[in-house]
């Protein structure tokens, strides 16, 4: 074999990969880099979308926890304020009670256990009532909060449609 007819062959062999390539290469460089460049942007775009969602809901969730706090810290003070005037009150009787029972009143002593069994039950009253506007408004919060997050995943889910993230490259 001569060196010229090698060439020849080479040559020829070089002009069919190229003319291969060319027919068979799904894109051009260029477009590839374009397409790549596309979709670096709408992955760029989605995650802001992302990151904006998650600090809307950031913000709910702080609105709802500081209105629970709220809400719980009126619910004890409230409380708080009716239970020391109870006692104030209860107190004010039982001293009265033991004036009796010191003084030897006939049925002081009956009188103070009533009254003092009065007194526990109604601190007791008290007491449930308290955690129990609690327990509603740790619940109301909770609901709150589970709403937002079912919102917060309907707007991911449509981002993601609006985005179309990239799948394959």
């Amino acid at each position: 074999m001569s060196k010229g007819t090698f060439l020849f062959g080479a040559a020829i062999g070089g002009a069919a990969a190229y003319v291969a390539a060319y027919l068979f290469a799904p894109k051009s460089g260029e477009e590839y880099q374009l397409e790549l460049r596309d979709k670096a942007e709408m992955l760029k775009e989605s995650s802001s979308d992302y990151m904006s969602i998650a600090k809307e809901r950031g913000g709910d969730f702080k609105a709802i926890a500081t209105d629970a706090a709220v809400g719980l810290k009126t619910d004890v003070q409230l409380v708080s304020k009716q239970l020391a005037e109870q006692l104030k009150m209860d107190s004010q009787i039982l001293k009265a009670d033991l004036k009796d029972v010191k003084d030897g009143v006939p049925g002081s002593k009956e009188t103070l256990k009533a009254n003092l069994s009065e007194a526990v039950n109604e601190a007791k009253y008290t007491a449930v009532n308290l955690k129990d506007q609690v327990s509603q408004t740790t619940s109301e919060a909770k609901d709150i909060s589970k709403a937002v997050v079912d919102e917060a995943k309907m707007e991911i889910d449509e981002a993601k449609v609006e985005n179309n993230p990239v799948d394959t490259f």
